[in-house]
């Protein structure tokens, strides 16, 4: 997905979604603040805001995401069981992602994902420049109607 191929919807959420917290100083609290973010060992998961989708991160080599290491981050987008908050669900293909990497000094669109399969889109050669807390925003569209966004909030240590 190029950004000339993003469907006017999921744009339209993305920007929707800036402007609504550019707005709003206090809509993420304190951006910086290492307490309000995970540390990414072996992936983590989280549903979307509006609740239908389960979105997984985890990288290909199955490790940590690490500063200045370029690394395959795998996005796993499956419809949300509301019986079993754990279960990945039923793997999305073809849909739509827009992923966004920032900190309160730095940002970065990530390069366009490949489906593999099960749900599962690969960025290939994911980095980020320096170690801190990064925001990672994530856009997903299915068909004509369904847009939702997630937002990790990740303590990413510097490489070694």
């Amino acid at each position: 997905m190029s950004l000339t191929k993003v469907s006017p919807r999921l744009a339209l959420l993305a920007l929707a979604t800036l402007a609504t917290t550019a707005c709003d100083p206090d809509a993420y609290g304190d951006i910086g603040a290492s307490d309000q973010a995970e540390s990414f060992y072996q992936g983590m998961a989280k549903d979307t805001e509006g609740g239908a989708f389960r979105v997984t991160l985890s990288t290909r080599e199955g490790g940590a995401l690490v500063a200045q290491e370029p690394t395959g981050l795998i996005v796993r987008v499956g419809f949300h069981d509301p019986e079993d908050p754990s279960d990945p669900g039923q793997g999305i293909p073809e849909a739509d992602l827009l992923l966004d990497a920032w900190t309160t000094q730095d940002s970065a669109r990530a390069p366009d994902p490949v489906y593999i399969g099960d749900g599962r889109y690969l960025f290939e050669a994911f980095e980020l420049e320096e170690g801190g807390v990064w925001h990672l925003d994530l856009a997903i569209a299915v068909g004509a109607t369904l847009d939702e966004s997630v937002q990790f909030n990740l303590l990413i240590p510097d490489a070694s």
